[in-house]
């Protein structure tokens, strides 16, 4: 396999997603566009961006003024191709002090091994007691 290449056809949707969030987390948005589908759709607030090119200008835009990091918490399967992703975010400004923290559940639709739209729900603060740590989901799959 080529460097920067990715056989997406072999990756569970848990693998495929963690590897998604450590790509976003090293802002390498070649590995994060290998993961998603030509036509994927992403949020942008109110607004829906379409297609790879939206979503690397998006990820540009994003990176050039914070660094954030999304870590995942937990991954919930919601049949073959839905999973919710609870994760804590940490949004830096890029001297390094904290802009906001926060919980937030990620819904993805995965088709063909591919991510083809992400949705992201606010989690209430009632929920945002982090689960315990190396537990993921009803699978017990563990991040470590």
């Amino acid at each position: 396999m080529e460097i920067g290449v990715h056989d997406t056809g072999s990756l569970t949707n848990r693998e495929l997603l963690l590897e998604a969030y450590a790509a976003y987390n090293r802002r390498d948005s070649d590995a994060l566009l290998a993961l998603v589908s030509e036509d994927v759709d992403w949020p942008d607030g109110s607004a829906r961006l379409h297609g790879k090119a939206e979503v690397r200008a998006y990820w540009t835009r994003q990176w050039a003024v914070t660094r954030t990091h999304d870590e995942p918490v937990e991954i919930t399967e919601l049949g073959s191709n839905r999973s919710v992703v609870r994760i804590r975010q940490v949004v830096r400004a890029l001297d390094g002090s904290t802009i906001s923290e926060g919980s937030f559940d990620h819904v993805f639709q995965i088709e063909a091994g591919l991510i083809v739209r992400m949705d992201i729900q606010k989690v209430g603060a009632e929920d945002q007691v982090p689960p315990k740590r190396g537990f993921l989901s009803k699978n017990n799959h563990s991040i470590d």
